[in-house]
């Protein structure tokens, strides 16, 4: 039966954190270089630094440093161009450079040895050469290069044709959503038509295949649609791999090592500058998920070893839901471990519609500062949506609409927007920056 749609407040607009994030994996950002110069054997003891023109040659030997300073990248870098104007026919090598080196001051007695070798180029007079320099490049901070071989090419008083530096910055992509195949039924399809055209890595948040999630379910309901995806999906367990086999051996058979191990079902990973964590909110069938239980104490122990910015952990059943399916208190011990560790997102099933809550305490008690946001997406593919009702801190719920839950994972926060199926229209989005 179809439920009303519910939105309790206003979506949270989208902040200048994620257009940035945009022009940082799309066009990129030009950098201009803050220092350059020549240096040559022929005047061991003069400095070049306001030079209208690098050079570079091999007798007498003349090379240039270039330094550019990379600044508000909020993801990894994933692509760094060096971009040189020629002035002459110039066939150039791009090394690594030292730092201790200054644009007024620098000598070929004082300057820094060149390093290895990053990328060469050939081009002719009045033409932009690039060079891939990826490498150098790992996030804020100053890019120190140096440029040997032959010609002459345009510094940084050049103006219009100054050396520039473009680097693109791609923040990981989450794309979550649990409860999901039904074999004979259209909504899993339907949400893996969405992934499918979605880069990036999928939290599959249990009961991924109905009713029993046995083999043969596996085989016949998940792997035609969601099985596309199987490579780079990371899942967690829900009830229903865990209803007619204890050992939720149809679950564990289909993932194999990716769901950790068979007698555990929690493991974690990095992804970016996050660190993620898939949890088996099972509790019965793997000794409890109170404090001091087995999975509690791996849990500290692998918060106490990843101390990084911005946290994530999901789950199948949700601390805080509202409605047919409510809270699961046994989850507690765990939101209290990820609360202690400035943690920042648990994502989570079971409940067949979309939930959003407020950050808040392992108590249920709003915490702007540092409490969890959780995101409820039952809504992968099960027909049959459960009635929704708001408990506090709920922010936005929905119970008519199948999607999925895409996150933008920066280094600083995350940007997250749920995508419905072809045909609806519901949606919500927003950004956070973390703790």
């Amino acid at each position: 039966m179809f439920r009303p749609v519910v939105i309790l407040g206003s979506l949270v607009l989208l902040g200048a954190s994620l257009h940035q994030a945009d022009a940082q994996a799309k066009g990129g950002i030009t950098f201009k270089p803050i220092a350059d110069a020549y240096v040559t054997s022929a005047a061991p003891s003069s400095n070049f630094g306001r030079a209208k023109v690098l050079r570079a040659r091999t007798s007498p030997v003349t090379r240039s440093y270039v330094r550019f300073g990379v600044a508000g990248l909020d993801a990894p870098v994933s692509s760094a161009i060096v971009r040189l104007f020629a002035r002459t026919t110039s066939a150039v090598t791009v090394r690594a450079a030292g730092s201790s080196w200054s644009e007024r001051r620098i000598t070929f007695a004082n300057a820094p040895r060149p390093g290895s070798v990053v990328g060469r180029s050939h081009v002719r007079r009045g033409r932009w050469l690039s060079i891939d320099v990826t490498r150098l490049v790992k996030g804020n901070g100053p890019v120190n290069l140096v440029i040997t071989g032959t010609g002459k090419l345009a510094s940084r008083e050049a103006r219009s044709s100054q050396p520039q530096l473009i680097v693109q910055a791609t923040a990981p992509t989450l794309i979550a959503a649990g409860d999901i195949a039904y074999c004979g039924t259209p909504w899993d399809e339907a949400t893996a038509a969405l992934v499918k055209n979605m880069p990036g890595t999928v939290a599959a948040l249990g009961d991924l295949a109905y009713e029993s999630g046995s083999a043969a379910e596996f085989a016949a309901c998940y792997q035609p649609t969601w099985g596309a995806f199987k490579a780079r999906t990371r899942p967690a367990p829900g009830n229903h791999e865990y209803e007619a086999d204890p050992t939720a051996a149809g679950y564990f058979g289909y993932w194999g090592a990716r769901a950790g191990s068979p007698t555990q079902g929690w493991y974690s990973y990095e992804l970016g500058g996050w660190h993620l964590i898939s949890l088996n909110s099972n509790c019965r069938y793997i000794g409890g998920c109170f404090a001091g239980s087995p999975q509690e104490t791996w849990l500290r122990a692998d918060l106490s070893a990843h101390k990084t910015k911005c946290t994530l952990a999901y789950w199948h059943h949700p601390r805080f839901s509202g409605g047919q399916v409510t809270s699961e208190i046994d989850m507690q011990p765990f939101w209290q471990d990820l609360y202690d560790a400035n943690a920042d997102l648990v994502l989570t099933g079971h409940a067949h519609n979309y939930q959003r809550f407020a950050p808040q305490t392992a108590a249920g008690v709003a915490d702007p500062a540092r409490g969890i946001r959780e995101f409820v997406v039952g809504t992968g593919g099960n027909p049959s949506l459960h009635p929704v009702a708001a408990i506090a801190n709920t922010e936005v719920m929905n119970n008519t609409t199948w999607g999925v839950l895409q996150l933008a994972l920066r280094n600083s926060g995350y940007d997250w927007h749920f995508v419905p199926v072809a045909g609806q229209s519901f949606t919500d989005s927003g950004s956070q920056a973390c703790h």
